[in-house]
């Protein structure tokens, strides 16, 4: 378990520590998660542990059931496109806030995300792809310099990253699915440099287009797989 640290809010620390565990699925979704057992995994009191499960509640991503239990609540399809639809209003924003943001040198470390991850797309590489992509709408983001806009962005991006992780195993296990995510992830990347081509004329209101048209279609093609991923074997197969 990890080292808490005294000086900092306990139940800030084992928020974001329950965060990690969620996010690499070492919590998996449907597990139940009780105050006495995680106060004695971390030799805290009970206390701090309610307060950070009260704010994974806040989160959307717990479900209460009662006397100090939660269950780690799965994500639907429909749910995981209306995150992405949310997402794709507050990023097209974020782009519009970049005018006299972007430099040269912030250009090219865009364009090197869209040349890495063509790179391990071609190798097959989805989970370099998967992390790529994140830290690409990261750094979009974070370009804009709205603070109110990233601390709305960082739940639905949480959100959608554990939906995502969720699904990833089952992709990479589903010769189908992973085909359809390589389609997604190839549209992906002439989406990324329509937008960057439009970050380089200063058509910030052109790119932001881009950006939500882009998560709009993600909306889809990620549900369409999640719905795909969670059907019974013979819908799946088409029978």
């Amino acid at each position: 378990m990890p080292t808490l640290v005294r000086s900092e809010p306990l139940y800030d620390q084992i928020y974001e520590i329950l965060w990690e565990k969620i996010l690499a699925l070492e919590i998996s979704p449907g597990s139940r998660l009780r105050d006495i057992e995680w106060a004695e995994k971390l030799n805290v009191s009970r206390t701090p542990i309610r307060e950070a499960l009260r704010k994974l509640q806040k989160d959307g991503i717990l479900e209460p059931v009662g006397h100090g239990r939660y269950v780690l609540k799965r994500i639907s399809p429909t749910e995981l496109r209306a995150l992405y639809r949310c997402r794709a209003v507050l990023e097209g924003l974020a782009l519009r806030d970049l005018k006299g943001r972007v430099r040269p040198r912030d250009l090219s470390s865009l364009s090197a995300f869209v040349e890495k991850t063509q790179a391990c797309l071609e190798a097959r590489d989805f989970r370099s792809c998967f992390q790529l992509n994140t830290d690409f709408h990261q750094r979009l983001a974070t370009l804009s310099g709205n603070t109110y806009l990233l601390m709305l962005l960082e739940n639905i991006r949480r959100l959608i990253l554990y939906a995502r992780s969720s699904l990833r195993a089952t992709i990479e296990q589903s010769d189908s699915l992973t085909a359809m995510y390589a389609d997604h992830l190839a549209r992906s990347q002439t989406q990324h440099a329509a937008l960057i081509e439009a970050l380089r004329a200063q058509d910030f209101d052109g790119a932001a287009r881009h950006m939500e048209e882009h998560l709009f279609e993600t909306a889809e093609d990620m549900g369409g797989i999640f719905e795909r991923a969670v059907a019974p074997p013979a819908a799946a197969a088409g029978e």
